[in-house]
């Protein structure tokens, strides 16, 4: 934009000859009233005769300078403003001034710009090896906007701030004093930024330590640039005192992206050796292919091992995508612990669904902890069962209920989908856990044949791998009923998915991990507090319920309540008998059905014929009725079970199980003197807000203890990120780099989804309906489509 043309309300102007455009800037003073409060402007000598400028805006005739027949002198143009900015004179660099270095001297320009109001930029230098001899700063108005008029138009609009401005520093080199002002032009084109503008200026829009570590922390809680920097304002007082913009907070975290590009891998496991190399329980182990390119990798540290030898008997394994920018495959395998809440045992990472890496994974599952899991609990995926089939000999395979159960409703004949008896009588066959085996298949063939599903393909193969996934077939394997469907590892995917975002390096996504597993873990430890610390409130006098208080978890003992209370208040005996040493006790419960409870007296042991203290590790009301019977007042040790106790009660499932794994607790005095720094220091900040003179004593003594601890020569420097970002990962980015990152990977989760026809129907059903102008029905169709209208042409 050439300024010597442009007019702006409030802006000088002088009128010169075509002798002066030469030179521009030449000019005198015109008075001391037509200095800005914030500078001065120069104009040439104006004869009084002249009258203002809206008077020269006039033809002698009263015709407008404007109008297409008015005459103009041709003689006369406008000269561009010329402009003096006021400031200290301390602060204003001068011809001869001496630096010591050569970011002294760009500091204290740059500071100079930061007070008057414009922002600079390096404009050239020369070079004497790596000496810099001369360095030249200008305004970033110098200049004029390029334009090629041989390209196409852009279709961005996008406007220049050049507008010729000349004013510029030169900083010399000269040996044995510094960097000498040569040359310093104050004169600008311009205005200066206002001062409620002035926040927006480069130079004061900067990322020091401060903002540099509260982004670092934010990334650290997963927390995005928007929230990051609203945040930012909050702490700091406002977006006057931010010293940034939204802008800057963005292209940090870019920054802390791009500082691992490529190196992400090799940095994960170079991490992974310093923990094995610190304590030799920490597993893991990777594969890449013949590129170099990782494909998978599984770890787990010794917290993991411990709670798998507590509670690995019952395991869910699923996937989930979208956790990493390389899209690979979060495989996680998860349990349940004594408050049946989700514990994470292990984690992989893989680039294919195949079998082949399914089988790898499982491999170095048992291989890392020692022993197979009883029970594993997957979909029905054909590779996780080749997998488990070769790698898993000695354990059950069960399949997801809900996963199959959900299909049910797309599976019927249109003539049965919206048949509500068929699914109450369906889903009573197949959920029901109090039915055997047999009398399951008989009540299946029952429904089939009823409502003519016998010649189904979909549901003979679900009968044909009924052993897979009816709990009819799962009533005598211990602890069947902890686990029935993949649900608990979907939630534990949802919650490690709120720690992690798809474009996350794998430096990020195991940070976040980490930092996911870190909050189960301090969720757990809650709750064994609560345990110790609490008595929970008994509903009954039972001295059942008063001795299983203090030996079952809180989650252990809401089931056990229950029980008890219904032994007390509901379940009658039928009939007793006595065959040989065993005594036999038929209980009639809640719903109205007959339980045989037996009681071996050479053995002194308990069975039941709902069979849930094997299913579920709990005692059922029919036994607990035969204890108060029998009127003992604590619960037998035999009864117990391993899995629902208090933590320092819980036996491991596992044979061979020894507790030496590292889990003490470390406590670092450094970080808590740290936080209670932190603190120290928000107390007196909040106690001092407003009250400027003590602001300034405070700050005098931070200075002063700065300079006692620190000594003089510490310099921190704001420019350089690399330490920060360091900090930020734990390590540097490796200089030789041998195993690279994966190629991004098109899995089974990506794409979009086929709709099945349930789901067309259920989102068709939430479309709001609209009113059709041809037959007036308020439906999901219109005038286009009426049902009505192709009726009417059809007979005609």
């Amino acid at each position: 934009m050439d300024c010597s043309n442009s007019f702006t309300p409030g802006t000088a102007f002088t009128s010169t000859s075509m002798d002066d455009s030469s030179n521009p800037f030449h000019s005198t003073e015109f008075s001391p009233e037509a200095a800005n409060i914030r500078g001065t402007t120069s104009t040439e000598n104006i004869d009084d005769n002249h009258g203002s400028i809206f008077d020269e805006l006039q033809s002698p005739v009263g015709s407008s300078l404007f109008d297409s027949d008015s005459e103009s002198s041709e003689d006369d143009e406008l000269e561009p403003v010329s402009y003096i900015p006021e400031c200290p004179s301390q602060m204003k660099p001068h011809i001869g001034q001496v630096f010591h270095t050569l970011d002294d001297a760009i500091v204290f320009y740059n500071k100079y710009a930061q007070n008057v109001g414009f922002d600079t930029r390096k404009h050239g230098s020369k070079r004497v090896g790596d000496l810099v001899t001369w360095l030249y700063v200008v305004c970033s108005r110098e200049g004029e906007k390029r334009v090629n008029h041989k390209q196409p138009e852009a279709k961005r609009r996008r406007s220049s701030r050049k507008c010729l401005c000349k004013a510029k520093v030169a900083f010399k080199f000269c040996k044995g004093t510094g960097y000498v002002v040569k040359q310093f032009e104050e004169r600008h084109n311009h205005d200066m930024v206002q001062l409620r503008h002035k926040r927006f200026m480069r130079l004061n829009r900067n990322i020091d330590l401060v903002h540099q570590k509260f982004i670092a922390d934010c990334a650290s809680a997963n927390i995005g640039p928007t929230l990051t920097f609203s945040l930012l304002s909050e702490v700091l007082g406002g977006l006057d005192y931010v010293g940034c913009t939204i802008v800057e907070v963005r292209n940090y975290r870019r920054d802390l992206r791009a500082y691992v590009d490529g190196a992400d891998v090799q940095m994960v496991l170079n991490d992974m050796k310093r923990k094995k190399e610190i304590c030799s329980s920490f597993s893991y182990d990777f594969e890449v292919n013949s590129k170099g390119r990782l494909t998978r990798l599984f770890w787990c540290d010794p917290i993991a091992k411990h709670n798998y030898h507590l509670y690995g008997d019952i395991v869910s394994f699923d996937t989930t995508y979208s956790t990493n920018r390389y899209c690979m495959i979060f495989a996680p395998f998860t349990g349940k612990d004594n408050r049946g809440r989700p514990v994470t045992f292990g984690v992989g990472l893989l680039s294919k669904e195949n079998a082949p890496s399914f089988e790898w994974l499982f491999e170095r599952f048992i291989k890392c902890m020692g022993a197979a899991p009883k029970l594993i609990i997957t979909d029905q995926d054909l590779g996780m069962k080749v997998a488990v089939d070769s790698v898993l000999v000695d354990t059950r395979h069960r399949w997801c209920m809900w996963h199959i159960m959900f299909k049910v409703v797309e599976k019927l004949p249109k003539n049965q989908f919206h048949n509500e008896d068929l699914k109450k009588e369906l889903n009573k066959c197949v959920w029901s856990e109090l039915i055997e085996p047999e009398e399951f298949e008989e009540t299946w063939h029952k429904i089939m044949e009823k409502y003519g599903l016998t010649n189904n393909e979909w549901f003979s193969t679900m009968f044909a791998n009924r052993k897979f996934w009816v709990p009819a077939y799962f009533r005598d394997f211990p602890m069947s009923s902890l686990i029935k469907t993949t649900s608990v590892s979907e939630s534990q995917n949802s919650f490690f998915k709120r720690y992690t975002k798809s474009r996350c390096n794998l430096v990020e996504f195991l940070m976040n991990y980490n930092n996911a597993l870190a909050s189960q873990r301090s969720n757990s430890n809650r709750f064994e507090y609560h345990d110790s610390n609490t008595t929970p409130m008994l509903k009954t006098n039972s001295p059942l319920e008063r001795h299983a208080s203090t030996i079952y978890s809180d989650g252990g003992f809401k089931a056990i309540q229950e029980e008890i209370e219904e032994a007390i208040d509901i379940c009658t005996m039928v009939k007793t008998s006595i065959e040989d040493d065993t005594e036999i006790y038929v209980i009639n419960d809640k719903f109205s059905k007959d339980w045989s409870v037996s009681y071996s007296v050479s053995s002194d042991s308990y069975a039941c014929g709902c069979k849930l203290l094997q299913r579920l590790g709990l005692v059922c009301s029919h036994i607990f009725w035969f204890l108060r019977n029998k009127k003992l007042k604590l619960v037998p040790d035999h009864l117990h079970g391993g899995r629902w106790l208090k933590s320092n009660f819980v036996k491991p499932v596992h044979c061979g199980f020894v507790d030496d794994i590292e889990t003490a607790l470390i406590v670092d005095e450094a970080a808590q003197e740290w936080r209670d720094m932190h603190g120290d220091y928000f107390e007196v900040s909040q106690t001092i807000k407003g009250n400027i003179d003590q602001i300034r004593a405070f700050r005098q003594i931070i200075a002063e203890g700065k300079k006692a601890i620190l000594g003089e020569g510490l310099v921190l420097s704001i420019s350089d990120k690399r330490q920060m970002i360091e900090n930020f990962y734990g390590s540097q980015a490796p200089s030789e780099i041998d195993v690279h990152p994966p190629d991004v990977v098109k899995t089974k989760g990506s794409g979009r989804r086929p709709l099945t026809h349930l789901e067309q129907a259920m989102k068709l059903k939430a479309k709001p309906g609209r009113k059709c102008a041809e037959c007036g029905e308020v439906g999901n169709h219109d005038a286009r489509n009426c049902k009505k209208i192709k009726e009417k042409q059809n007979k005609k």
